[in-house]
């Protein structure tokens, strides 16, 4: 017997409505799922990737001149990083492949590095594209100076 029913059959003073049925939205449906995360602790999928992430020794302090730039394989692995170093005290380690195509990139020219392929060029110091035919930048590792040790977490 519903509620309606049950009122109309003994004459109730007061009638309690029953929960209007609702549809989860695609967005509400998305933030459920956000909070029962964030329940469980895995808010941070970023902080879990680096924790998974190791520190090489990717090359000497000395090994980089000034304006320069150089490409290593981070030892034990197959990734391989460009360092730069676009001040005394600044070293940065970015992906060496152009974003266009894949590509090995092939040199630096004043502040940035070149694909000779299609002409892109990319920042040394954040490895922003800066022209050619991509608009994306080059993927930027975190690096620490150890003593003479350029360190990059990948």
């Amino acid at each position: 017997m519903s509620c309606e029913q049950l009122c109309a059959s003994h004459d109730c003073a007061e009638h309690i409505e029953a929960p209007k049925h609702s549809t989860l939205s695609r967005r509400g449906l998305l933030a459920g799922f956000a909070g029962v995360v964030a329940t469980i602790g895995l808010t941070s999928i970023g902080d879990a990737a680096m924790a998974a992430s190791k520190t090489y020794v990717a090359c000497k302090t000395t090994d980089v001149q000034v304006g320069g730039a150089k490409l290593v394989t981070l030892p034990g692995t197959n990734t391989q990083v460009v360092i730069t170093r676009p001040k005394a005290s600044t070293y940065v380690a970015l992906s060496p492949y152009c974003t266009h195509q894949t590509t090995l990139l092939s040199g630096i020219q004043g502040s940035n590095l070149i694909c000779q392929r299609h002409g892109a060029t990319f920042n040394t110091t954040t490895g922003a594209a800066t022209g050619g035919p991509t608009r994306t930048g080059l993927k930027k590792y975190p690096v620490t100076i150890s003593g003479t040790s350029v360190k990059v977490t990948a």
